[in-house]
């Protein structure tokens, strides 16, 4: 009865997924499309400084596989 429901609620995911993409397809934008582009950027960084050593050791120790100063991850796999 359990796997009956679950294929329900994927058919009636799916079903609800493929009505939304058809309708999002179907709009269309006023104007161009735009990007904004600044000379510098507005986050508040002082050159030289360094990581939070907490969470800098946390990540570290979390990480499947490190070298020395650097992570070493694949995309999707962490």
């Amino acid at each position: 009865m359990e796997q009956t429901s679950r294929e329900q609620i994927e058919k009636e995911a799916k079903e609800i997924l493929d009505k939304f993409s058809k309708a999002l397809a179907s709009v269309k934008l006023e104007g161009e499309e735009w990007n904004v582009e600044r000379e510098e950027d507005r986050r508040e960084e002082k050159e030289g400084m360094d990581c939070d050593e907490t969470f800098r050791k946390i990540m570290f120790e979390n990480a499947p596989q490190k070298s020395e100063d650097f992570i070493i991850a694949e995309k999707k796999k962490w």
